[in-house]
């Protein structure tokens, strides 16, 4: 279902959705495309029906990461040397760096033990930076689950309870396919109502949640490996199982370790060899199409890896069954090393298992390697990812749940629903059913689209020049002082860091992504804007998603460039190569529709309603002077364009830096 943007599409399905729910007696999961819109609807949207439906049940079910773990959060927040101590079997930096961090830790623990905070991230006014929360929260290898002295009142675990109890559950498409696929977290598949909000990202997720990469570097293989073995000859001496798996007995599994440490040093130095010697760089595989030898070695692993797996997952079975009349301390210690060893062999066993691979979901798998440098020395990933998920959304979703409703303002792109269909595998001729609707709204009295006479296209080599002429532009609007809120969203962090570079002066107005998280940002906006101040939110398309913004409050939105997908992504390019295979032409069947998802979508956030005015700044002459501008244009509401002259531009010079290097999909 497509609805118009900003027509308001969460109401009319979560009324009807609650109320079949109770009639048939199963849960309604509302899933959405990320946290920040997944708390939207957890925060403000359920909220404000429980006024209505007093008796409504809802809760949230966030990722791991985003909760507190309040055994680390313990030992951060003591003073007490002996308190720490009893945490020091985890080999984990868990100590204050400083008596200030050790102040905040204890505040939010006061917080946690007195129910002001429920454990989430985004539940406190405490700052908390990136290198704190990496300490104070925990993943799936180094939590003890129903071990863990914590594990009654963590809430992460609350969280997880109170699913069993809830009417509405509000998800993320990430951790649907993830529970989906283990057959955890959510009720029985024939007992749910979805939702997934936000739609058009489904494809994008389900991909990102299947690719799989890992470190194959042979020396820190070998000492994963050696750590390994120790840890099962450990297991045998101290806490033997009562039935001795073959493969634990040592002269097996030394064999079978080396002989998986030798393929992956034979896979080491074939490798290296499509890649610059000493250095940075990368290696994607044509077509996905790996060298007989690269295959075979990759088969051979997927069948030595799987049974390590599962010999440390059998290990693991029998500790989490220990009695309490073991050393507690020793017996964790070991739980969470085999946990981490098991969560090694796992994703090392599906990647080989998809390298073997030649197609998924009847298109090619790419398949690519990299070398990256950290603290001086070189490692070797490797990685791949189906490029189509079909198959793997019929078989966890489709299939799996009765009723699924897939919404979102940028279901469509060009006018057509047929890019979906191919990336989702949903289809009319299956009993699928697509529907657009309407908007509501005159945008043709409403608000205009300005696309300002660049002199050059935003191309690479244009770069700079095209940036500051944009911020000259910018400048003008802002000192014209005819909108109190704006947003300017941007393509790229580098093309982002760039502009900020060319209106420093103006820094104290913009709001920018990164500075705080997102909620506190529109917070603050709303806050400047209803003082009557001028307020300036800047980012990335994903920025824009769910934003919600009404009247004053956005009245101006500048889109950096029409956004493409990266043209160096080895998923991207390998999807190209299999369709001219086709005799298809990716630009139109990949290029084009997913610049036009982008598109809607950042326009949509301008009219929310019928009191909502202003204009949608686009620098990008592309829109007129290319055929497929017009087709982007007729995709969008029917807005009237001006073209109004652009100041020139003084080119800044950049300071030469390195950047590092990133793995791109």
């Amino acid at each position: 279902m497509k609805p118009p943007p900003a027509l308001g599409k969460r109401s009319p399905y979560l009324i009807p959705g609650i109320a079949i729910a109770r009639e048939e007696q199963k849960t309604l999961v509302v899933s959405t495309a990320n946290v920040a819109l997944q708390d939207q609807i957890y925060s403000k949207d359920l909220p404000l029906l429980k006024k209505i439906i007093p008796d409504l049940k809802f809760t949230a079910a966030f990722g791991r990461g985003r909760y507190v773990c309040p055994r680390n959060l313990t030992a951060l927040a003591s003073t007490e040397p002996t308190q720490q101590d009893l945490l020091a079997f985890l080999d984990d930096e868990l100590t204050p760096n400083n008596q200030e961090e050790q102040k905040r830790c204890a505040k939010l623990k006061g917080d946690l033990d007195t129910y002001k905070w429920d454990g989430l991230r985004d539940h406190t006014d405490i700052a908390i930076d990136d290198d704190l929360w990496r300490r104070l929260s925990t993943d799936k290898a180094s939590c003890l689950n129903r071990n863990c002295y914590y594990y009654r009142e963590c809430p992460f675990f609350v969280a997880r309870r109170e699913i069993q109890e809830a009417e509405v559950v509000v998800a993320n498409h990430a951790l649907v396919m993830a529970a989906m696929e283990s057959e955890a977290v959510l009720p029985d598949p024939k007992n749910l109502l979805l939702v997934l909000d936000e739609g058009h990202h489904l494809p994008d997720v389900a991909r990102d949640a299947l690719e799989m990469s890992a470190e194959i570097t042979a020396p820190w293989y070998r000492l994963q490996l050696d750590l390994f073995t120790k840890l099962v000859a450990t297991c045998m001496e101290q806490f033997r199982p009562k039935t001795i798996p073959p493969l634990a007995i040592p002269e097996r599994l030394n064999a079978h370790c080396e002989e998986l440490y030798e393929l992956i040093a034979s896979l080491n130095n074939i490798l290296n060899l499509y890649m610059p010697a000493g250095q940075e760089a990368e290696h994607r595989f044509a077509m996905g199409e790996l060298p007989d030898e690269v295959l075979e070695i990759c088969q051979q692993l997927a069948k030595l890896t799987e049974m390590l797996r599962g010999l440390a997952e059998l290990f693991l079975n029998d500790l989490s069954e220990k009695t309490g009349s073991h050393d507690i301390v020793r017996l964790h210690r070991l739980i969470l090393q085999m946990n981490r060893a098991l969560g090694m062999f796992e994703a090392q066993s599906k990647l080989w298992r998809l390298a073997s691979l030649a197609q998924s979901s009847g298109a090619p798998v790419t398949k690519w390697t990299t070398r990256e440098e950290r603290e001086g020395q070189l490692h070797l990933w490797f990685h791949c990812v189906g490029i189509r998920v079909s198959d793997q959304l019929e078989r966890l979703l489709w299939r799996s749940i009765p009723h699924i409703i897939v919404t979102s303002a940028t279901l469509r792109s060009l006018n057509s629903f047929s890019r979906l269909q191919e990336m989702s595998g949903l289809k009319e001729k299956a009993g699928d059913r697509f529907v657009a609707l309407d908007s509501p709204f005159n945008h043709c009295e409403q608000g205009k689209i300005v696309i300002p006479r660049m002199r050059v296209e935003p191309s690479i080599d244009n770069e700079e020049q095209h940036i500051a002429e944009m911020a000259a532009f910018f400048r003008e609007q802002v000192e014209s002082k005819k909108h109190l809120g704006m947003l300017v969203l941007f393509a790229s962090g580098r093309a982002m860091q760039r502009f900020l570079d060319y209106v420093t002066d103006l820094r104290l107005m913009l709001l920018v992504q990164g500075d705080q998280p997102r909620y506190r940002l529109v917070e603050l906006h709303r806050k400047r804007v209803g003082n009557g101040e001028r307020s300036v939110l800047v980012g990335l398309q994903s920025f824009a998603e769910g934003l919600d913004l009404k009247g004053d409050l956005l009245s101006q939105v500048h889109i950096h460039k029409i956004a493409f997908p990266p043209i160096d992504s080895p998923v991207v390019i390998t999807e190209g190569e299999w369709l001219k295979s086709l005799n298809r032409y990716p630009f139109e069947v990949q290029s084009l529709p997913s610049a036009s998802f982008n598109l809607i979508q950042q326009v949509g956030r301008l009219i929310r309603s019928h009191g909502c005015w202003g204009e949608v700044v686009i620098y990008d002459k592309r829109l007129l002077t290319k055929n497929y501008g017009k087709r982007l244009l007729d995709a969008l509401p029917v807005f009237p364009i001006e073209q109004p002259e652009v100041p020139e531009g003084i080119v800044k010079k950049k300071e030469k830096t390195k950047s590092p290097r990133r793995r791109r999909r």
